[in-house]
């Protein structure tokens, strides 16, 4: 189901770890069922789920999309002019991240397909 939403976050985490000049370091739990607050990446950014993980992903205007994912799953996302996005745990146990934004300019024009490690599979 598409989804649209009026108020969108910039906090792409729970808990901020970290942050410099350069980085800002996210950690995320959420427990079954929940879901983070509706998000938008404007900096590229990598993630590691330190959980094997069950997660539907919501963007607007596109197909909710459930995929599981293997403990360190690892992704590279170069963001363009920006991201939108939420997720939410599927899961029976609880799923936890670690994100790590590239703070400056995206190094593309557009959000560009993500580059991963291999441990994600489509739920059918």
């Amino acid at each position: 189901m598409a989804t649209t939403h009026s108020e969108v976050s910039r906090n792409v985490g729970k808990e901020l770890l970290f942050e410099n000049d350069r980085i800002r370091v996210w950690s995320m739990t959420l427990q079954p069922g929940e879901s983070c607050e509706y998000h938008r990446h404007d900096h590229d950014y990598v993630y590691c789920y330190t959980t094997p993980s069950k997660i539907a992903a919501q963007r607007a205007e596109e197909p909710d999309e459930v995929r599981e994912f293997d403990q360190h799953f690892v992704q590279y996302r170069a963001v363009g002019d920006g991201v939108e996005h939420l997720i939410t745990n599927v899961n029976d146990i609880p799923h936890n991240q670690i994100l790590i934004e590239l703070k400056g300019p995206s190094e593309a024009a557009t959000p560009q397909t993500p580059q991963d490690n291999g441990r994600a599979r489509p739920v059918k």
